[in-house]
């Protein structure tokens, strides 16, 4: 049985999203990826991962476009080898596929790229060799890219393009390394908060990197042995569907209320959408369907008549990229809220999630906050997304082969 791979994590790059180091190719390119639970592909951008001189690069006659809720980006499918770690704790594939895109910062949140962790499904990819033989390629491979160069692609263009070309789904990174024996088909996450712990004004990436409440761990391979980055019991969500890190939600609870039900998604989008709620890693929000959110929003109003009003002036300071002020939001007293799940055995797990972890304090910049409760895209509709304020605070294992198919998520307090 492979050991298990203990990889340091961290808020400093991408300051809402924890980031870990891979390599790429011959000459091990470092760069820094987002762990995304709510996607699949692997994708770098060429900053950090050179091509041009990989020469253990293979290219192919795949394409990726993918999108997410705040953008998309497209590029080519390469082939070369994927490292990580170091010593005698290194692991490597010699044959990951990944993709390589040109895109700007706001998208990957400065980090240089991002690894989903989810399943095939979700990483898709479109063979335009038919396309390139018939426009004189040779040999008809999508590196060097052969579109657009120069000047950004009109995206949505290029998806309708794509979207005429043949389909496959890519072997995702993390499902290459469980097939290959490098790790066990499990990993867990040690999150300690949703957004960067910003102490100073203009802080440099180094700055952030030294402030412990900024570090976290990914474990590839291993679970519940790794007890020093835990303690106590773990509560155990089901996972209903490999399409996303699939939950059923079934109750939200403020502070002392009584709970109140969360409708399953609607029958005509379980094929799309897999189930009302997504475990989602890759986001910094609780982004609750819009029937949830106002129930939240009106039970807060309830308790005190001045929160609403704090989450939409948050909302509109996070837009003009500020927090508020502690003064303004610690006057006030905010509930916990607690989150009712389908576990393995039928019953529900309810997961706290303390009023710290989705107003958190330096956020943004020092004596800042910022309120991590959202409400659905449109597109989203009967589906909540939630991100790292559920997990804050816990060490997080996403077993893939517990309890069927889609396995559990299981959630343990974070050792301090």
């Amino acid at each position: 049985m492979p050991a298990a791979l203990e990889i340091p994590t961290t808020l400093a790059h991408a300051r809402g999203g924890y980031t870990a180091t891979a390599r790429f190719g011959e000459h091990a390119d470092p760069a820094q990826l987002i762990l995304d639970t709510g996607s699949s592909t692997l994708v770098v951008r060429p900053h950090a991962y050179r091509a041009q001189r990989d020469r253990q690069l293979s290219a192919t006659p795949w394409v990726q476009e993918i999108r997410y809720g705040g953008g998309a980006w497209a590029g080519p499918v390469l082939r070369s080898r994927l490292a990580f770690g170091h010593g005698h704790h290194a692991r490597a594939i010699d044959d990951a596929l990944f993709a390589c895109c040109e895109t700007d910062d706001v998208l990957f949140q400065g980090a240089d790229g991002l690894w989903g962790l989810a399943y095939r499904n979700l990483d898709p990819a479109w063979d335009v060799s038919p396309l390139l033989a018939q426009q004189g390629h040779a040999p008809a491979l999508s590196w060097p890219w052969p579109y657009e160069r120069g000047h950004a692609l009109d995206l949505d263009r290029f998806q309708d393009f794509l979207h005429h070309q043949p389909r496959t789904h890519l072997q995702p990174a993390f499902t290459a390394l469980e097939e290959e024996g490098v790790v066990r088909n499990l990993f867990a996450l040690a999150i300690g908060r949703a957004v960067a712990h910003v102490v100073h004004d203009k802080p440099s990436v180094a700055m952030l990197e030294a402030d412990p409440l900024n570090r976290g761990a990914l474990v590839l391979g291993g679970g519940s042995e790794q007890q020093h980055l835990y303690r106590g019991a773990f509560q155990d969500i089901r996972i209903v569907h490999d399409l996303y890190y699939n939950a059923n939600l079934r109750t939200v609870r403020v502070g002392g209320n009584d709970p109140f039900p969360v409708p399953p998604l609607d029958a005509s989008r379980v094929a799309a959408m897999g189930s009302n709620a997504l475990l989602d890693t890759g986001c910094s929000f609780l982004v609750l369907d819009a029937g949830t959110y106002a129930a939240v929003i009106e039970t807060l109003a309830a308790r005190d008549a001045r929160l609403p009003a704090l989450v939409e002036q948050s909302r509109q300071a996070l837009g003009e990229g500020n927090g508020l002020a502690w003064h303004a939001v610690d006057a006030v007293d905010w509930p916990d809220l607690h989150f009712g799940f389908e576990a393995p055995d039928g019953g529900t797990t309810e997961v706290r999630v303390p009023a710290s972890h989705y107003w958190p304090r330096n956020a943004l910049g020092p004596g800042r906050t910022l309120c991590l409760l959202s409400s659905a895209l449109p597109h989203f509709g009967g589906q909540s997304i939630l991100g790292l304020p559920l997990f804050a605070g816990r060490y997080a294992v996403f077993d893939r082969g517990l309890a069927g198919a889609s396995g559990t998520v299981r959630l343990a307090s974070l050792r301090a």
